[in-house]
């Protein structure tokens, strides 16, 4: 059987059992049998609990083998003593795929090692795959089936996440939520007794609802494997990686953690590079990268134009700019005048603009857009502030009204303002990268649904747009995208 066909079981079962399933609230069997019930989805759930007749008002089997109709994916959440019984039972009854939950076993060496290896030649010689052990679970929200109990920010969407780490993945939706992401798929792999990191990369490649993977690892069991995998993969649809386990003392919390082989950094950093795969420095970074890769062209070059609400925030972007090993060129002739024509006689006449005080104009981006010295853009505050200025200035009653009024009709200018800049952005192929310091506020605006609706969001600090737009050029030139006209 193809190892399409095999995750496919796990992704859009046909049935799924809950062995350990259980009425005690805050146990793995409760929570997720909770969860695959809430999901009110038509394919058969089956609770399976050796001492109770009923857990969460369905009807418990004492065996997986039990159960009258066919299985597709068991999800073991029984302690580790009692898993290779189960096991034996699973592969009598002909399940396709289990998800093993329970921890104890590689990860604390001993014995813990000798029960792994058992489970995984049972599974083997009953044709079965495991995900796991000591894992999460896992989601596809366009099947609707989630067998992880609690994982904030996941709605759907075009991004897949691989994690190694079952915490770590609720940083990551859950930031990715309040970006604006949806996820089309998300497993957690744990100990990676059967099924690795490298077999859910490949899966997702053909997958067509995914367009960005994502992937936290801390350590790579087929390194030959993985390298020539996402030298294609990447060439397809990008690939985003953080990868733990850089120190000395990071490669020993990996191996306690998930029993995984972290590597040499050195190693895997340059290989990283050869394949295509954009490698990041933390969790959150994940998020923003993905953010740009799902709203955004790539550049075609380093050359960043930057727009800012002020001085201090023009001279810290172009210095995160030129640190990120960026470029910041000088307009044409063409732009400096156009921008000479927009703005007042204070702007800073120079890449960084500095309005001199004034509020950013999107008639500022346009020039900058059609200048061909530039590659992306940067504007730091400005967008979507003017739905905050209730917040900002006390005014008596008598005058509330007017400045309402007048906050309405500056928003529906705003918003078609974003509208010419989007299709301007995409027209001439230039990322433009949206930054502010009242995200809370920005994101109430009509503006902000005018970005949501093109998969753009802002960037809380300089800083983050930057280090983002530097992966994007990265991956621009690895596909040979940077430099052509």
């Amino acid at each position: 059987m193809s190892l399409k066909k095999q995750l496919d079981y796990l992704f859009n079962p046909r049935s799924v059992a809950v062995i350990g399933a259980s009425n005690q609230l805050g146990k793995w069997g409760y929570i997720i049998l909770a969860r695959l019930q809430a999901s009110k989805s038509r394919r058969p759930i089956y609770a399976v609990n050796n001492r109770e007749p009923e857990v969460l008002g369905m009807k418990a089997y004492q065996k997986v083998t039990d159960v009258p109709g066919p299985v597709d994916l068991a999800v073991i959440t029984v302690p580790f003593q009692a898993v290779v019984d189960v096991m034996h039972d699973c592969v009598r009854k002909g399940v396709k795929v289990a998800i093993i939950i329970t921890s104890g076993l590689a990860e604390i060496g001993g014995d813990g090692v000798r029960l792994e290896k058992e489970v995984v030649e049972i599974a083997r010689k009953g044709g079965m795959r495991l995900v796991g052990p000591n894992c999460l679970g896992h989601i596809d929200t366009h099947t609707n089936v989630r067998t992880v109990g609690f994982l904030p920010g996941m709605r759907k969407g075009n991004v897949a996440l691989i994690s190694q780490s079952g915490n770590s993945s609720q940083s990551v939706t859950n930031y990715g939520g309040q970006m604006g992401i949806g996820f089309s798929k998300f497993v957690s792999t744990g100990n990676e007794a059967d099924l690795h990191f490298e077999d859910f990369l490949e899966y997702l490649a053909d997958d067509d609802e995914t367009k960005v993977i994502l992937g936290y690892i801390e350590g790579i069991r087929d390194g030959r494997r993985f390298y020539e995998l996402a030298k294609e993969v990447t060439r397809k649809k990008p690939v985003v990686v953080m990868k733990a386990g850089r120190t000395d003392v990071g490669v020993r919390a990996a191996h306690s953690h998930t029993a995984s082989l972290a590597g040499s950094d050195l190693v895997l950093d340059a290989a990283f590079r050869q394949c295509g795969v954009i490698r990041v420095d933390e969790l959150s970074e994940l998020v923003d990268v993905a953010v740009a890769l799902l709203g955004q062209p790539l550049p075609r070059g380093r050359r960043v134009g930057v727009l800012a609400m002020g001085g201090g925030m023009a001279v810290m972007t172009a210095d995160a700019v030129r640190r990120a090993g960026l470029e910041m060129p000088p307009f044409t002739e063409t732009t400096m005048k156009k921008l000479g024509e927009l703005m007042s006689v204070r702007w800073s006449r120079g890449n960084p603009i500095d309005p001199g005080g004034d509020l950013i104009s999107f008639h500022a981006l346009w020039p900058m857009l059609e200048d061909e010295n530039i590659d992306s853009i940067i504007i730091v505050g400005g967008v979507g502030m003017i739905s905050s200025f209730p917040d900002w200035i006390v005014l008596p009653d008598s005058a509330r009204e007017g400045i309402n009024e007048r906050r309405r009709a500056m928003e529906e200018m705003e918003t078609q303002d974003m509208e010419k800049t989007i299709a301007l952005m995409k027209k001439y192929r230039k990322p433009i990268l949206f930054t502010t310091q009242v995200i809370g506020a920005a994101k109430r605006g009509m503006a902000y649904r005018k970005m949501r609706e093109n998969n753009l969001d802002f960037y809380s600090i300089p800083e983050r747009a930057v280090a983002t737009l530097r992966r994007l050029c990265d991956y621009s030139e690895y596909l040979g995208v940077a430099g052509k006209g």
